[in-house]
């Protein structure tokens, strides 16, 4: 009786060949395949489909139970094939529009579209960008995965449900069509780029063998069959000669749609009593899906809630640059790559707009240094001295002038202040992308007088380098200042044997026909890159820095690492490592006493160390008040790779269960934006810590070869399908010259409301687009408010003036002894009571914290309506009591420590 009243399938039955094949596919994914998909995702979207499925067929069909193994079908496959951020929130929707359409969307009591990929379609149409399909490189894109879906779908699935005139016929449209796409498009990528991406893509395969031979929406007629593939090839080709992504769902929605209308519109002509009960049937159906879809609506605007109706209580004035005196010209670097690899010269260089704060001359004024690799080579390493009301003075630095020969010595692409020596100045690092840093040293306090002196070699820190990132800690609690520098691309040419010098500007010369080492330097996925840099440890031994085995300190992996935070994570007293590593998991390292760092890595999807694969940012802060630093990470949240920011809230725990992603959930997410830094600071001075957020790929400011700015995107999507011979290898990826990713794009500003965030970038005046790099929060005016600097890649660096309503306010400018403590207090913490504020606030000091910019060091507490004094309590690096002081408020106290 229960086989009978559930409706149990038969032995025969091909779904279940088709749910085995997919439950494995995901096993395999999670485990093994780079998939993005976390097990709870998994059940809740099979659950999810499981309960909606029977209790829309009890509500509208009624009769037996339903035996739900075609929503098991459905919800395995929507977990292959959608992406979206972490969390459990969006996994929802698609499920949704996937059971929601084989009731409304039906002829004659059998459903017109196969319900996964109605729900893909409907998804990127509806869902406001926040869901995309996933892209190939989260499923592992190989040749094995690929055998793996081919040969169960022919001999589990295929010859059982009598498809196969519909595949062949469709692989052999399809194949004949990319042949001439690849014919029309031959100048703009490599002829086999186009079939190994379409060979190596399992969401192909996916789509062939399991998506358009659905028995209930395919025909049974061989010549139907033959049609439909036809159909499909037809609308798919003509949506890529218009540059559109996710054709294939796209194209197979499409033909489906002209069925519907063709079936409905041919049925009606039977006359007003077949309308009739085509409404009668069809109208509870729409108004049930309709109450469902209005709630979950509601739902998806009260998570992604927009800046609402409450006082801000600031506002960003850009300062323009003829008042500031800062200038950056535009440069010709782009022109100056090694010719074969040209044209993706504005891909490899689209990073290296930085900024540093510090005083450097001792006035009490934040200065500032920006590195600007393609611009002019006059501005491309720019010291500003700060001298009031927002005007600065360039001062020059002879021992740069190198970087006027890109070729020879590299270009700059970041810097870090640091008082390396405990001397009591601000010395300079700057960094450099194929060539060797510059560790520039401040004679202010042995001259009396701003000047600085090459001290890199005798130092030891000339290692070839090709860096964005560098940070400074007490690694070991000794009081001197160490150094992490990170890599993105690999110093070194690895194809060759020994290694080659990696240099942009000129490549090895092939040594026989066919030789193509020397474009083997791009990432070799795009989920789990290890061809990367890594990082560099140096550790201050006597008057040097010494290179440190990275391999003991367990940091020897080669990531593209582009981000380092630094701070204590788990309150122990010792500084941790966050890097963010471009195309691949990023990397939470646990100081372990100074001698080597332990891995927090978790065992599934979405988990600590395992990761959506693009961290363009590492700032750490206490953003939920809790009394322990959490970790904000921009990422990317576009087409094709819906993924967004991650938000590691500290829980306090051991090991990853210790953290957990709550972007979604907070509304720190950047979705639809292309992120790079961050910076974090309370900017209304309402004592809860807020985000400014950077966005905006690339464009063609400085090669407006084509008209307008045509979308690269598209020819993005082709490479990263393609197996790691094929994008590993430069000379291989499409022409960027003239074209644009996501570009000009709004900045954002994140205000901490508690338990969420609010962008409300447009209300405080950032509402010009651009491509952002880095973002300093600095008070260059000394009134006690936050003013900021942004990179940007293509343009001069925006200054703006923080103007705030009157709110109460501290800041502290701590100097270590520079015997237990670093004199910079490089790892001080601090905790901030006053009458009037609810619980503590905590700041840790850092030397860097955010992709590209380096911030004000000083701590500023924003206390809101209270007006002080506040209780400070002060846990200097490497001493073992804290200091307490009482406090007045609105001013900077500058605090040495005893």
């Amino acid at each position: 009786m229960m086989r009978n009243w559930l409706r149990f399938p038969r032995p025969g039955d091909p779904r279940l060949a088709v749910a085995g094949i997919l439950a494995a596919y995901v096993l395999l994914g999670i485990t093994l395949l780079g998939f993005n998909r976390g097990p709870a995702q998994v059940l809740v979207t099979v659950g999810a489909a499981v309960l909606l499925d029977m209790v829309l067929h009890r509500l509208l069909r009624g009769g037996q139970p339903l035996f739900p193994l075609s929503a098991v079908i459905t919800g395995l496959s929507l977990s292959i094939i959608v992406n979206y951020a972490h969390g459990l929130a969006f996994a929802l929707v698609p499920v949704f529009l996937a059971i929601g359409s084989k009731y409304v969307f039906t002829f004659r009591g059998r459903n017109l579209y196969n319900p996964a990929l109605f729900a893909v379609a409907a998804s990127l149409l509806l869902a406001d960008g926040m869901i995309s399909d996933s892209p190939a490189y989260q499923w592992g894109g190989t040749y094995a995965a690929v055998a793996f879906v081919v040969t169960l779908g022919l001999f589990l699935f295929v010859l059982r449900v009598r498809r196969g005139v519909l595949i062949a016929s469709f692989l052999l449209f399809y194949f004949a069509a990319l042949a001439v796409r690849a014919w029309i498009m031959r100048w703009h990528m490599p002829f086999e780029t186009w079939f190994m991406g379409a060979l190596s893509s399992p969401a192909f395969f996916l789509f062939a063998f399991f998506m358009i031979t659905d028995p209930q929406t395919s025909p049974d007629s061989r010549r139907g069959q033959v049609l439909m593939a036809f159909g499909i090839v037809a609308v798919d080709f003509l949506l890529h000669l218009k540059f559109a992504l996710s054709t294939h769902f796209f194209a197979a929605f499409i033909c489906g749609t002209l069925r519907l209308v063709w079936l409905h519109g041919r049925a009606m002509l039977e006359g007003w009593n077949a309308i009739a009960a085509r409404l009668r049937y069809a109208a509870p159906r729409w108004a049930l899906v309709g109450v469902l879809a209005s709630a979950g609506l509601a739902v998806h605007q009260g998570i992604t809630a927009g800046e609402g109706d409450e006082d801000v209580g600031f506002r960003f004035v850009e300062i323009e640059a003829e008042a500031t005196g800062i200038t950056g010209r535009p440069g010709a670097v782009l022109e100056e790559v090694d010719p074969r690899i040209r044209h993706i010269a504005k891909w490899v260089l689209s990073v290296g707009d930085a900024v540093a704060v510090a005083d450097v001359d001792g006035d009490g004024l934040q200065d500032l240094f920006f590195t600007y690799p393609l611009k002019d080579a006059r501005d491309r390493a720019a010291l500003y001295r700060n001298r009031g009301n927002f005007r600065f003075e360039r001062v020059p630095l002879p021992a740069l002038d190198r970087y006027a020969d890109p070729r020879t010595h590299g270009l700059p692409s970041g810097a870090l202040f640091l008082d390396y020596d405990n001397d009591g100045d601000q010395d300079l690092l700057v960094l450099t992308g194929w060539g060797r840093p510059v560790l520039l040293r401040n004679r202010l306090v042995e001259d009396g007088r701003l000047a600085f002196e090459d001290v890199t070699h005798e130092l030891g820190l000339d290692a070839y380098t090709i860096s964005v990132t560098a940070n400074a800690l007490d690694l070991d609690r000794d009081g001197r200042l160490d150094i992490v520098i990170g890599n993105a691309m690999s110093p070194q040419l690895l194809a060759y044997s020994p290694p080659r010098p990696f240099n942009v500007f000129k490549l090895p010369a092939a040594e026989s026909a066919g030789d193509r080492r020397m474009f083997d330097f791009m990432h070799r996925t795009w989920h789990d890159a290890a061809n990367g840099g890594g990082v560099m440890l140096f550790l201050r031994r006597g008057p040097r820095f010494e290179r440190q085995d990275e391999r003991a300190f367990g940091i020897a992996d080669r990531r593209w690492t582009i981000a380092i935070g630094a701070g204590d994570l788990d309150g122990d007293g010792w500084p941790d490592l966050y890097l963010a590593n471009d195309f691949g998991p990023d990397q939470l390292l646990l100081n372990r006493g100074g001698k080597h760092f332990e891995a927090v890595r978790g065992r599934v999807p979405g988990s600590m160390g395992r990761d959506t694969y693009k961290g363009m940012n590492a700032t750490l802060a206490d953003f939920d008040g809790d009394g322990r630093l959490d970790i904000y990470v921009s990422n990317v949240h576009e087409t094709l790779q819906a993924e967004g920011s991650l938000l590691w809230m500290n829980k306090g725990g051991k090991g990853a269960a210790g953290w957990r992603d709550e972007a979604v959930g907070r509304n720190a997410l950047n979705e639809r934006r292309f992120g790079w830094g961050a910076a974090a600071g309370d900017l209304d001075r309402d004592g809860r810590i807020d985000i400014v957020q950077a966005n905006g790929m690339v464009d063609n400011a400085y090669d407006p070869i084509h008209s307008g700015c045509p979308d690269y995107w598209y020819w993005n999507d082709k490479i990263a399908l393609t197996h790691p011979d094929v994008h590993g290898m430069a000379d291989r990826w499409a022409d960027l010259r003239g074209r644009c990713i996501f570009p000009r794009e709004m900045d954002r500003v994140y205000l901490n409301r508690g338990n969420r965030f609010v962008d409300v970038a447009t209300r405080v005046g950032w509402t010009r687009p651009g491509n952002s790099r880095g973002i300093a929060l600095v008070d260059l005016d000394n009134d006690g408010t936050l003013d900021a600097v942004v990179t940007h890649q293509f343009a001069p660096a925006s200054i703006y003036r923080n103007e705030a309503a009157p709110r109460g306010w501290l800041g502290l400018a701590l100097e270590g002894n520079g015997k237990s403590c670093n004199r910079d207090a490089i790892g001080t913490r601090v905790t901030l009571r006053a009458a009037g504020l609810p619980g503590e606030q905590l700041r840790e000091v850092h030397a860097a914290n955010g992709f590209s910019a380096q911030g004000d060091r000083r701590l500023l507490f924003g206390l809101g309506a209270a007006q002080g004094p506040a209780e400070v309590t002060i846990h200097w690096c490497g001493a073992p009591d804290a200091q307490n002081l009482s406090l007045a408020a609105g001013r900077y106290h500058t605090i040495r420590q005893r």
